[in-house]
């Protein structure tokens, strides 16, 4: 494994719609009020997340060996949980200030 395969990952994970929709629909309260739940809820997706990005990159040839496959849905959880958090306390920022 490399520094730039580890960038690509970064990268792309930053550039999928999905991280930003899901992250925001999830950390806002619409589904759940309940910070754990959520805390489930976007890891859960995460995970999720990880699969499709592997499989869409398997998809076009891409051969991933057991670590590279375990960084990518490591990236894709972290991301997700952790730009799920920073929504969360953004949106209850805002509520407390409107």
């Amino acid at each position: 494994m490399n520094y730039d395969f580890f960038h690509l990952l970064i990268i792309g994970s930053i550039k999928d719609p999905i991280l930003w929709i899901l992250s925001l629909v999830i950390s806002s309260n619409v589904i759940s009020s309940n910070f754990q739940r959520k805390l489930l809820y976007l890891s859960i997706a995460g995970i999720i997340w990880g699969y499709i990005r592997l499989y869409v990159y398997k998809s076009f040839g891409q051969q991933f060996n057991f670590e590279e496959t375990l960084l990518l849905l490591f990236v894709c959880l972290l991301l997700m949980i952790s730009v799920g958090i920073i929504f969360y306390f953004l949106i209850r920022c805002l509520k407390s200030i409107i």
